[in-house]
């Protein structure tokens, strides 16, 4: 008997025509608001999180891209032939100076990029890393240096990537000395 008793006032709600007060509803409204809002902040925090990574990575990528091509041609080559803080002449072989390639530093935005051109001038050529934070970057260092060393000269790079300039936290820097292994030896 209970059992049908508890079914008839199930029954009898159901037919019932009362539906939910106007503050139910924004009761509900409000913190269905409140969930959403809090699920859709975490979201858009993991798709900023992901963009950062992936620009990060772009940039350190291009860097080491772009000092394994230098390191190629700094150790093929025979000398420099011209240097500055911001670029380098390299020449190749067969070392009469009618194969040159230059690397330097240029302005892209508000910071720079590190290109690569055929020839002694710093125009045209190919970007081959952006997010440079400094043009100074090159430091030539000549054979037998310091005296009695019998070392071959080289080229020292210091150079810092930072894709997000707003965080000094994803800085990324890289120092190298690349040798000149064709050049002149005593």
């Amino acid at each position: 008997m209970a059992r049908f008793a508890s079914f008839r006032r199930l029954l009898r709600r159901a037919r019932s025509e009362r539906g939910f007060t106007a503050v139910e509803l924004l009761v509900v409204m409000v913190l269905l608001a409140i969930v959403m809002g809090s699920i859709a902040t975490i979201y858009l925090s993991g798709v900023h999180t992901t963009a950062n990574l992936t620009s990060q990575f772009r940039a350190q990528s291009s860097l080491h891209t772009g000092l394994n091509k230098m390191r190629i041609d700094v150790n093929l080559a025979c000398s420099q032939t011209a240097q500055s803080a911001t670029s380098v002449t390299l020449d190749l072989p067969p070392c009469d100076g009618t194969k040159q390639i230059t690397w330097c530093t240029r302005t892209n935005g508000s910071q720079y990029s590190i290109y690569r051109f055929s020839g002694s001038s710093c125009t045209g050529g190919f970007d081959w890393t952006d997010y440079v934070t400094s043009s100074s970057i090159f430091t030539y260092t000549a054979q037998n240096t310091p005296s009695g060393d019998y070392a071959l000269p080289r080229l020292h790079i210091d150079v810092t990537v930072n894709a997000t300039p707003t965080l000094t936290s994803t800085r990324y820097r890289v120092v190298d000395d690349l040798v000149f292994r064709n050049g002149a030896r005593q």
